[in-house]
């Protein structure tokens, strides 16, 4: 039965529907074998990661002027190489390894379940990522959406609720119209703040940190939906 008064599904992306380290990871490891060093490839996918939040916080403050998420991936991947011995790339190198996020996996469920969602409610993509990230990725998992939303092009960057709102706005819906799908509730709790339904979808897998993940951080009934995988989340939505 589809869930009442929800007329769209905005997707993170980003460890809810792709799987970032897995792919990052695999890259990593393939790269220190080409070179013929050794690396850790976890930690290193981690700093990465970690690494983009961080100075996309700096972003949002105005600390630092606003950049889409490929500039961040490129600027803290220069970091982390200075911090890096083992391993040394060139530029062009370092440019190539940052596409890596343009071919994020999906995780085995997500494909399936978006499109059976698809029948029954708008979906849509609403990332922190970059837009060419979300088109490359999603044409790479053969993933079909009704829409991007990028916050690149949006007022602010979620978790801010102006970000969750103009969303709203431009798929022509009330807030509580628009249900926000996502595997972390940091970016629920911003949702459900600026008045979106709001699931959450437990990835065991998706952890950044260095240790495995404790979502979800807030109780379970903090949301309007709860699922262990996407499989259950269209059980629970259609």
């Amino acid at each position: 039965m589809k869930y009442p008064g929800v007329k769209a599904l905005t997707f993170d992306v980003g460890g809810t529907v792709f799987d970032w380290r897995g792919t990052i990871e695999a890259e990593l490891r393939a790269l220190s074998a080409e070179k013929g060093v050794r690396l850790d490839a976890r930690q290193f996918a981690t700093d990465w990661r970690s690494g983009m939040f961080e100075m996309l916080a700096r972003v949002k403050t105005g600390e630092l002027p606003r950049m889409n998420a490929d500039a961040i991936h490129r600027l803290v991947l220069d970091n982390i190489l200075e911090n890096h011995n083992t391993i040394h790339l060139s530029a062009k190198e370092r440019d190539d390894l940052n596409l890596v996020w343009h071919r994020m996996k999906t995780w085995p469920d997500a494909v399936g379940a978006i499109h059976k969602l698809r029948g029954h409610y708008s979906v849509i993509i609403l990332t922190v990522l970059s837009f060419a990230i979300a088109v490359d990725c999603s044409k790479y998992n053969s993933l079909n959406w009704d829409g991007i939303l990028s916050c690149e092009f949006l007022e602010r960057y979620k978790t801010d609720t102006r970000a969750y709102q103009q969303a709203a706005e431009l798929l022509g819906c009330a807030p509580d119209e628009v249900m926000m799908v996502a595997a972390h509730a940091n970016d629920l709790k911003g949702a459900k703040d600026a008045g979106l339904k709001t699931a959450y979808v437990h990835r065991e897998d998706d952890w950044w940190r260095g240790f495995p993940t404790d979502e979800p951080t807030l109780p379970l009934d903090t949301f309007d939906v709860s699922a262990t995988d996407f499989d259950d989340l269209v059980e629970k939505l259609t």
